[in-house]
């Protein structure tokens, strides 16, 4: 593993990886705008190729930061989503998954841009909890799919980002 200043623009980091994790962790989306910028630069230089395409997983905080790149709107939650037994639909299947979650901001589903699509529903309020960019291989989900409170209701969007980044 190469570690580089955390000021190192995102592009100059990736050259070398076959895809790119955004993870979880606490607090405001907003206030991270370095962080923001850096993953528009990469989506666009993936667009107008100057980037090579790499998969995009993000997770949590990571699902906040990739759709406010994109252009997304998110605010703060009345009362957030915290602990295990959360259940989501994943709008494609019709499929429930029990999941863990511990977030205070949501992405408000009617500022997707075109061309990004929810994935994802909470079964509680109907938040967002999930998109994706079609017909690119960039996906994300609001809460834990590694904390496995299904217990194994999520791997698979583990085992899609894998798929992807050995795809040619």
């Amino acid at each position: 593993m190469t570690l580089l200043p955390w000021d190192t623009p995102l592009v100059d980091k990736i050259a070398d990886h076959d895809g790119i994790f955004l993870s979880n962790g606490p607090g405001d989306p907003s206030v991270l705008q370095t962080t923001i910028n850096n993953i528009k630069a990469v989506l666009d230089g993936m667009l107008d190729g100057s980037i090579e395409k790499k998969p995009i997983f993000g997770i949590c905080l990571g699902h906040q930061i990739l759709a406010l790149a994109l252009g997304a709107k998110s605010h703060k939650m009345h009362i957030g989503h915290r602990g295990g037994n959360q259940p989501v639909k994943d709008l494609k299947t019709g499929k429930v998954e029990i999941t863990s979650q511990n977030h205070g901001f949501v992405v408000d589903m009617e500022t997707l841009p075109n061309g990004v699509t929810a994935t994802h529903e909470s079964l509680f309020d109907g938040t967002l909890e999930g998109l994706k960019v079609e017909g690119k291989p960039i996906f994300s989900v609001q809460y834990h799919p590694e904390a496995s409170p299904g217990p194994h209701d999520s791997h698979y969007l583990f085992e899609r980002f894998v798929e992807l980044m050995e795809t040619p």
